[in-house]
């Protein structure tokens, strides 16, 4: 049973059943609001009725499509699927607060309204700060290709005819140039007095051209010193970035060699390891790696991923 209840701050608190059952309680400034809200529910509740006796198509509510879609993400690495349950959170509010119900409610204006809010500047959310945050194009190009995503999941399952996001298109990336540590800046960042771990895991990075998750999950069973090769691999425990990325790094010599001395000294089922012999925290060694290049000497950004781009400059 659907009740509109006016508060003592005037606003109206709205309690009713959608068509799974589930309670909904929502406030709004005006009662016209709420009672479109209600009718918007019980329309699609007998639209529900309808479809049951075959004489209506059955609509989808947002929830459930959203749900269902969140579903289908959880074959991805924990680190993309927090990515994408994060734009579809945001997007389940912009949808609320348009006060949408089905998915076929969603129009072509609905989708103009959410590409405004999405590049809207907003100011730092931390302190007096004057501070403007303008969102990257790479960031918005990302949530758009998600709901797009989302509505020709939407298509297919013919819930709705056409994809309201076809007219937004993506903002233009300047590629930018890899960045990558010079010959001096290797020298001065490994001259630096640091933990032996983190001497190894750097070195590491350099020597293979791995990304953080791969090199951190790498164990024993994944390397061959007799044949002198690294297999890199997805487990139950981790996957790798893409099917692609599934690979095998032959061992240079000063790669064998550090492994070999790593071997002697082994800690754990992981090659490289913190200095406590524990898997490697990628938020740690960022730290470490910035406070290295700091006493280095170095001006240029220091991040773990540029030992990767170094890797890929002197392979080529």
């Amino acid at each position: 049973m659907s009740q509109i209840k006016k508060q003592g701050n005037g606003k109206y608190l709205v309690q009713v059943y959608d068509i799974h059952g589930k309670r909904l309680r929502k406030v709004f400034t005006r009662k016209y609001e709420a009672d479109v809200f209600i009718s918007k529910i019980e329309s699609a509740k007998n639209d529900l009725r309808l479809a049951s006796l075959n004489v209506k198509k059955i609509r989808t509510s947002f929830d459930e499509a959203l749900n269902d879609f969140s579903n289908t993400k959880i074959h991805l690495r924990p680190k993309s699927i927090r990515k994408y349950l994060f734009v579809i959170k945001q997007f389940g509010y912009f949808i609320d607060a348009l006060r949408l119900i089905c998915v076929d409610e969603f129009t072509s204006d609905h989708a103009t309204l959410l590409y405004r809010e999405i590049i809207k500047e907003r100011k730092y959310p931390k302190g007096n700060s004057n501070r403007i945050l303008k969102p990257k194009p790479k960031t918005v190009n990302f949530f758009l290709q998600i709901i797009r995503s989302f509505f020709r999941d939407e298509i297919l399952k013919e819930h709705i005819k056409t994809n309201p996001m076809n007219h937004i298109k993506n903002l233009k990336v300047e590629k930018r140039k890899s960045d990558y540590y010079s010959e001096t800046e290797l020298k001065n960042f490994f001259s630096q007095e640091m933990n032996s771990n983190y001497r190894n895991a750097f070195l590491g990075f350099l020597y293979t051209g791995m990304r953080f998750g791969e090199l951190a999950n790498l164990t024993w069973d994944d390397v061959d010193l007799d044949k002198r090769l690294i297999f890199v691999k997805s487990d139950q425990d981790f996957k790798t970035k893409t099917e692609n990325s599934e690979r095998i790094i032959p061992l240079n010599q000063n790669l064998f060699d550090l492994i070999c001395e790593i071997r002697e000294n082994k800690l754990s089922d992981y090659v490289f390891t913190s200095p406590m012999g524990k898997k490697l925290r990628e938020r740690s060694l960022l730290n470490v790696c910035k406070n290295i290049a700091k006493k280095a000497g170095i001006k240029s950004n220091a991040f773990i991923h540029k030992f990767r781009h170094t890797f890929g400059t002197a392979q080529g």
